[in-house]
């Protein structure tokens, strides 16, 4: 039996869903970034303004769609230095009439507030006006109201953040977290590639998706070799373009990340998993070991200056759960999140 882990129908939409406006530090007016993000061939943008709230609704259009969110942080002292580890998400309302901000902390919603012409206590808010802690329970709890409120919840660029993965695994509730973010590889001194972060959350049995995003504050035109814009993406397969049908999307993990490769299908049948893609020079299979057993060679690689677009690689029962990446001539590269084994109703396996 064929269980398609992509869709079988629907359309792949191209999204960048962290993205900063002149409502926080941005440059770009959130008008400029989605006719920027348009003519670019995306079909949603979330922008995503550091503790601040704005209806974009006015900004659909034909073939384009705006998310509802904003991303909200904690830090682990109350100076900026360099070397402090700090939590930031991004909230992503399921509703898109969702203005509320989740446990308003005048530390941290002042600075935005004050540059929009709002007074913190004026914000719209769920509850009363607080104080965050860098702890779990505090982390944990904003992810539980902003869930209980309508939110899905992502957690953003680990590697910039500087958490150990014992502190990123305290921290539970969040659906999906950024492999890849583009301003960061940019501007940080990071490579923006988190999937190390990543298996090492799914090794200790955390689940979730993960994304590609560009974060762009736009501090670089469009033109620059260092633009934080265009970079990352995460494509989401949908029936159609209507906030709900991605909302759902995006909760069932009906998407991949990206750089640039494109997954065209992905499927398991008779115990193998099957990939379809762009042209590409190498399709990688990570599991919670080492790929490689009895002989078994599960990677596939294009001969070299040529390229390749499908692989057939055999699932193993040890295998627990399996993610797959993709990586171009250029280096550009995919990436699958991780399904789970029991999931799947696999009847033969690999020997």
């Amino acid at each position: 039996m064929r269980q398609y882990l992509l869709p079988e129908k629907g359309r792949f939409y191209k999204a960048n869903l962290h993205c900063h406006s002149t409502l926080s530090d941005g440059r770009l007016t959130p008008r400029q970034l989605a006719d920027a993000y348009k003519a670019h061939g995306y079909s949603v943008l979330a922008i995503t303004d550091h503790e601040f709230t704005a209806d974009h609704s006015d900004l659909n259009s034909e073939g384009f769609l705006m998310l509802q969110g904003y991303e909200t942080y904690v830090k682990e002292r109350p100076d900026d230095s360099r070397r402090m580890k700090t939590c930031h998400m991004n909230f992503i309302a399921k509703d898109p009439a969702q203005l509320k901000l989740i446990m308003v902390d005048p530390e941290y919603c002042t600075r935005y507030a004050a540059k929009n012409g709002v007074a913190v206590e004026d914000l719209p808010r769920v509850g009363d006006i607080c104080r965050r802690r860098y702890e779990p329970r505090c982390i944990n709890e904003m992810i539980r109201a902003a869930r209980e409120n309508g939110y899905l919840v992502a957690y953003n660029h680990p590697g910039w953040s500087l958490e150990s993965i014992e502190e990123l695994s305290r921290i539970h509730g969040f659906y999906a977290m950024e492999i890849y973010n583009h301003d960061c590889s940019h501007f940080s001194g990071f490579p923006g590639d988190d999937s190390r972060v990543y298996d090492q959350l799914l090794r200790l049995g955390y689940e979730c998706f993960c994304l590609a995003t560009d974060d762009n504050h736009n501090k670089e035109p469009f033109d620059h070799p260092a633009c934080d814009s265009f970079g990352g993406f995460t494509m989401i397969k949908a029936e159609e373009l209507t906030y709900g049908a991605i909302i759902a999307a995006l909760e069932k993990g009906h998407i991949y990340a990206s750089q640039g490769p494109q997954f065209q299908a992905l499927y398991v049948e008779d115990g193998q998993l099957h990939v379809e893609c762009s042209d590409v020079r190498a399709i990688h299979l990570i599991t919670c070991c080492r790929t490689s057993a009895h002989g078994l060679y599960r990677q596939a690689y294009a001969p070299k200056g040529e390229t390749i677009n499908a692989a057939t690689i055999p699932l193993l029962k040890d295998d627990e759960y399996f993610r797959v990446e993709i990586c171009d001539r250029e280096g550009y590269k995919a990436w699958s999140h991780a399904y789970q084994l029991r999931d799947l109703d696999i009847s033969e396996f690999g020997e």
